[in-house]
């Protein structure tokens, strides 16, 4: 303990001594400021000036340089690591889809067959070129069992769309309102899709129980060709 409090004075007496040498010093430089014109801080006549001025301008641009160095190292430093946070940011987010995808891939899977046996269902009711006729002739009978007179069933051009065509067909048939309603509806009840459009209903005579209806109706058909091509380009 004595010691360290002998050390303590040695140092206060040291510290004590140099302040007592440099007021002198620091009384002189503050004289020589004081005596200092505007002109006289010209970089020109920078060897005249105090030293005090001197040590003052030293540091301060030593620190700009300093700070500027600093800057410009950083700057580039932040942009780098914008960067790398970006990527990381999207590469974590594909981590996750493809961590999400692989553990309900078991449930995809079934997902896609679900939809493969509905898709396969559907295509059951839309027939094939080689059953249009057929079709054609259902509409015949069920004409004849409503006794019922069918004055036109014309099929049109087919209207190709992207992996089916649609078979429009006009139908114009003639009887009482109530065997027309059951036709109508034998239609709708039929084992493939036809769509009913464009209804016409008027009397075939004025005063007359005797009915005419026109009705544009449409089938569609499962191009299963064009959609193999289509896939086969995509791959």
């Amino acid at each position: 303990m004595n010691k360290w409090l002998a050390n303590l004075k040695e140092k206060t007496r040291w510290i004590s001594q140099l302040l007592a040498a440099l007021k002198p010093w620091f009384k002189a430089q503050l004289r020589a400021i004081k005596k200092l014109e505007r002109d006289d801080l010209d970089l020109a006549n920078s060897g005249q000036w105090p030293d005090l001025v001197k040590i003052f301008s030293l540091i301060l641009v030593v620190s700009s340089v300093v700070f500027a160095g600093h800057w410009l190292l950083i700057s580039s430093y932040k942009e780098e690591l914008a960067f790398a946070q970006q990527e990381q940011e999207e590469l974590l987010e594909s981590y996750r889809l493809r961590s999400f995808q692989a553990a309900n891939l078991a449930a995809y899977q079934q997902q896609m067959r679900i939809m493969e046996e509905t898709f396969s269902g559907l295509l059951a009711f839309l027939p094939s070129g080689n059953e249009v006729p057929r079709l054609l002739d259902d509409i015949q009978q069920l004409a004849d069992e409503q006794r019922i007179e069918i004055l036109t069933l014309n099929l049109k051009d087919p209207k190709d769309n992207n992996f089916y065509s649609q078979l429009p067909f006009e139908i114009e048939v003639r009887g009482d309102f109530h065997r027309l309603a059951n036709f109508m509806v034998g239609i709708s009840n039929l084992d493939r899709i036809i769509t009913l459009h464009n209804f016409t209903l008027q009397p075939v005579n004025k005063g007359s129980s005797q009915l005419r209806l026109n009705v544009d109706a449409q089938t569609y058909r499962y191009d299963q060709t064009t959609n193999s091509a289509s896939q086969g380009g995509r791959n």
